[in-house]
C-alpha cells in the first residue's frame, strides 16, 4: 500500500497545515468558554465516575439509544456513530502511513487480530453509507419536528457518505491490483472486493489513478470534515464528550448556587460571561437531536422557548463577544506597541469598537426574549432527555434572576405574588393569620404542644390555604393519626419555602424566607421534615442546605407507601374504577421519587385497577406550573389542558396526583373540558384515606409537652 516517493512528503505538509488550523480553531474555542465564571461545584473531581461516563455516554451513546414516547427513533446515529469510531481506525492506519508507509495495521497486528478488525472495518462502511442513506430519507420523506435537510446537514451528510465510498474504493483498486498481480483477492475485506471485481478489468496504469485519486480525496475530506466541525452543527463530536466527563454527579440534578447577593456586580446572568465556564461548554456539546424542544411543555403548546434554540442562542452570543473582545485585546496591544499616526489611527479604531460593544443590545431581552425566559417550567424534561447532559434550566433561572433582581423586570402577575409572600408569607396573599384555619375542629398536633415529635409535618401554603387542596391535607391528617405518627405542625410559624420566588429569579426574597424557615425549625429542633408539596420537598431538600439548613425530607408518598409496606396502614384495595396516576416533575425528575406514589395506587386498587399514561414516569408531561408559572397567566394553548387530555384519554375514573399544583392543574383541566361531573381528580393521600376505615379527626393521640417549670423560666 505504499504511494509514489513524493506522497510521505506532500501529505506531511498537507496534515501539519490542517492541523496547524484545527489547533487555532481550538484555541480560540477554548478561549470563548474560559470567560465565563468559576464553577462553583467540582467538575473534575471522581474521575473513575467521570471517566464511566465517558464509556457509558460517549461511547455507549446510552441516552441516544434510549426512546420515549412521541419521539421517533434515531437509532440510525448509533450506527452512524458507532461504526464512525471503528472506521476511524482504517482512516488513522491511511493517515499514518501516509506520512510513515511501511507503518501499518498489518506491520503491527497478529493476522488473529488483524483479519477480524479488516473484515468489520470493511463491512462498517457499507452499513454507515445505508445508514447516511436513510438519514437523507428521513429528512427529506419522513421529516420530523425540528429535524431538516438544511445545507449543513446536507455537507456532513455528503462527507460521510464520501468518506465510506473513497475509503471502499482505495482498498478496492488494492484488490484489483492484487489480484491481478497473484491472482488472489484482499483477505478479510469482503466488500472491498465486491468493487475489486468491478474494477478486474481495469489496466495497471488506471487502478494506480483509482487508488491515488481515493487516497487524496479520501484524506482532503477527512482533513476538510475535521475543519468544518467547529462551524458546523456537528460541533458536538468535538465538545460532547468534554461535557459529559464535566457533568454534575451530585443528586442536586437542578444544580441551582447560592447567589451572593453582596456582590452587586453579578446578580443573575445578564452577559453571557456572567455564565460559568461548564455553563458555556454545554453549547459546545448540542448535537441538534431537538429531543429537549420535543419534550418541553412550552414548545409542545405553542410559547417562544425551544431549549435547544435558547443553547444555541447562548453559543452565538458567546462567540459574537469573543470575537469582540479579542479584537478589542489586538487593537489595545497596537495602541501599548505603536506610535505616531499608526498608533493615532489604532486609538480611532479602539474608539469605535468600544462604543460598538457599548450599544449592544444585552443577551437578557436581546438576543433571548424575556417571553423566552418566562415560558419555562423548570420541569426538568429538556435536562433528562438530553443525550450530553446539557443543564437547560438552571441557566433559564439565572437569567431570570438578572431580569428580576438587575433589571427589575418581572410579569405583573409575579411581582404581585412577590409581594404577597413578602407581606403575607404565602403565595396567594391571603392573611398569613388564617394559616391555621384549615386545623378549625380538628386536635392537629401543634409544635408548642408537643415534645421534640418524630416528624414535622409540613403542610405548605397550598394546603393550608386552597380549599381544594385543604381536603388532601386532612387526609394526610387522619392517615397519620391512623398510623400513629408522631408528629406536629409549625403552625403560624411556617413560611413560605420561597420555591414561587426562586424558580421565578427573585433569589432575594427566596433567601429571606429560606433563613426565616431554618431558624424556626432549627428552634424547634427538627430533623425530619414531611411534604406533601414536590416543590416544598425540592427546595427544602436541595437548596436549604446551602443556608445550613439540613434536614430529612420526605414526601407524604414516601412515608404512606412505608406504612402500608410496614402494615400500620391497610387500605381496602377497592377502589372502584381504573385510576391513572400523573407524574409531578419536582417529585419524579428532579427527586427520582416513581415508585411510591404508584404502590399507594396499586394498594387501593384491585388489581388492574391502575392504569399508565403514555408519558410517564421521567417522560412524564408536565401540568404547567412549575416555574412560577402557577402564578402566571397563560396565552394560546394551555400546558394542563394538554396534559389532562392525554390523562382522560386513558378512560380513568379517577386521576391521581401527588402535588398540589398538579391538583389544581389538572382540576382546572378537568373543568375546562367539562368532565368534572364523570371523572375525580385525588391526591394519593385522599385515594389512601377513602380505603382506611374512617377514624374521627378530634380522636388524634397527641404526646403533650411538659409544662414549663420555673426553671425553664
Amino acid at each position: 500500500m505504499t504511494g509514489p516517493p513524493m506522497r510521505p512528503y506532500l501529505f506531511a505538509v498537507i496534515l501539519a497545515l490542517a492541523l496547524g488550523f484545527f489547533a487555532r480553531t481550538m484555541q480560540a474555542f477554548v478561549r470563548a468558554a474560559a470567560r465565563g465564571g468559576a464553577e462553583p461545584r467540582p467538575r473534575l473531581d471522581q474521575i473513575p465516575m467521570r471517566l464511566a461516563s465517558v464509556l457509558i455516554y460517549f461511547v455507549g451513546q446510552k441516552k441516544v439509544a434510549e426512546n420515549g414516547p412521541g419521539h421517533m427513533s434515531s437509532r440510525h446515529h448509533l450506527i452512524i456513530f458507532w461504526g464512525f469510531l471503528i472506521i476511524t481506525l482504517g482512516t488513522a492506519e491511511m493517515i499514518v502511513s501516509g506520512v510513515i508507509p511501511s507503518l501499518t495495521l498489518s506491520a503491527l497486528l497478529p493476522d488473529l487480530l488483524l483479519h477480524p478488525l479488516r473484515a468489520t472495518i470493511d463491512l462498517m462502511n457499507l452499513v454507515v453509507l445505508t445508514m447516511v442513506c436513510w438519514a437523507v430519507f428521513r429528512r427529506v420523506v419522513l421529516r420530523p419536528r425540528l429535524i431538516e435537510m438544511n445545507m449543513d446537514a446536507g455537507v456532513i451528510l455528503g462527507a460521510i457518505a464520501s468518506l465510506m465510498l473513497t475509503h471502499l474504493l482505495y482498498h478496492g483498486s488494492h484488490g484489483a491490483m492484487s489480484f491481478a498481480a497473484n491472482g488472489t483477492y484482499l483477505e478479510a475485506a469482503p466488500v472491498s472486493n465486491i468493487i475489486a471485481k468491478l474494477l478486474a478489468g481495469a489496466s495497471a496504469g488506471d487502478l494506480h489513478n483509482i487508488e491515488a485519486a481515493s487516497y487524496w480525496l479520501h484524506m482532503i475530506i477527512v482533513l476538510t470534515f475535521l475543519n468544518y466541525l467547529p462551524y458546523s452543527k456537528h460541533i458536538h463530536l468535538i465538545g460532547a464528550l468534554p461535557n459529559i466527563f464535566t457533568r454534575n454527579l451530585s443528586d442536586r440534578k437542578m444544580d441551582l448556587p447560592k447567589l451572593d447577593l453582596e456582590d452587586e456586580n453579578q446578580w443573575g446572568v445578564g452577559k453571557v460571561e456572567q455564565f460559568s465556564w461548564k455553563s458555556l461548554l454545554d453549547t459546545y456539546a448540542c448535537t441538534e437531536c431537538a429531543r429537549c424542544s420535543n419534550y418541553c411543555p412550552a414548545y409542545n403548546t405553542e410559547k417562544n422557548l425551544s431549549p435547544m434554540q435558547l443553547i444555541h442562542d447562548i453559543r452565538y452570543e458567546m462567540q459574537d463577544h469573543d470575537a469582540l473582545q479579542t479584537e478589542k485585546s489586538s487593537l489595545e496591544a497596537d495602541v501599548a506597541s505603536l506610535g505616531g499616526a499608526d498608533k493615532v489611527a489604532a486609538e480611532g479604531q479602539l474608539k469605535i469598537l468600544n462604543e460598538t460593544i457599548e450599544a449592544l443590545p444585552p443577551m437578557v431581552g436581546g438576543r433571548i426574549a424575556e417571553d423566552t425566559l418566562w415560558a419555562c417550567t423548570t420541569c426538568g424534561a429538556c435536562q433528562e432527555v438530553c443525550p450530553v447532559f446539557i443543564e437547560h434550566p438552571a441557566k433559564i433561572i439565572q437569567m431570570r434572576q438578572n431580569l428580576v433582581l438587575e433589571q427589575e423586570k418581572a410579569p405583573a402577575e409575579l411581582a404581585r405574588t412577590f409581594r404577597n409572600i413578602e407581606r403575607q408569607s404565602n403565595p396567594w396573599g391571603i392573611a398569613a393569620g388564617d394559616r391555621m384555619k384549615w386545623a378549625e375542629g380538628l386536635e392537629v398536633p401543634l409544635i408548642d404542644d408537643v415534645e421534640k415529635p418524630e416528624y414535622i409535618l409540613w403542610v405548605g401554603c397550598a394546603g393550608a390555604f386552597d380549599a381544594r387542596i385543604i381536603k388532601q391535607t386532612k387526609a394526610m391528617v387522619k392517615l397519620l393519626k391512623q398510623a400513629n405518627v408522631d408528629y406536629a405542625v409549625l403552625g403560624h410559624k411556617e413560611e413560605c419555602t420561597g420555591d414561587p420566588a426562586k424558580r421565578a429569579g427573585n433569589e432575594m426574597l427566596f433567601q429571606m424566607q429560606a433563613e426565616t424557615n431554618i431558624e424556626t425549625l432549627n428552634d424547634v429542633g427538627a430533623t425530619k421534615v414531611i411534604t406533601s408539596c414536590p416543590h416544598c420537598l425540592h427546595t427544602l431538600r436541595h437548596d436549604y442546605p446551602q443556608f445550613g439548613g439540613n434536614f430529612e425530607i420526605i414526601h407524604h408518598t414516601q412515608l404512606l407507601a412505608h406504612l402500608i409496606e410496614t402494615g400500620e396502614l391497610v387500605p381496602a384495595g377497592n377502589a372502584s374504577g381504573k385510576v391513572v396516576y400523573h407524574d409531578s416533575c419536582y417529585l419524579g425528575r428532579w427527586n427520582d421519587e416513581y415508585d411510591a406514589p404508584r404502590a399507594i395506587v396499586e394498594a387501593v386498587t384491585p388489581e388492574g385497577g391502575m392504569v399508565e399514561v403514555e408519558r410517564n414516569r421521567k417522560h412524564g408531561f408536565c401540568c404547567g406550573a412549575g416555574g412560577g408559572r402557577m402564578f402566571l397567566e397563560e396565552e394560546g394553548p394551555r400546558v394542563n389542558e394538554n396534559r389532562t387530555d392525554e390523562l382522560l384519554a386513558t378512560g380513568a375514573e379517577t386521576l391521581a396526583v401527588a402535588c398540589p399544583f398538579c391538583n389544581l392543574m389538572v382540576t382546572d383541566g378537568v373543568k375546562n373540558r367539562n368532565k368534572d361531573e364523570d371523572v375525580a381528580v385525588m391526591d394519593v393521600a385522599e385515594l389512601l384515606a377513602s380505603a382506611i376505615p374512617d377514624v374521627p379527626l378530634t380522636a388524634l393521640k397527641r404526646k403533650p409537652k411538659p409544662a414549663a417549670t420555673d426553671a425553664d423560666a
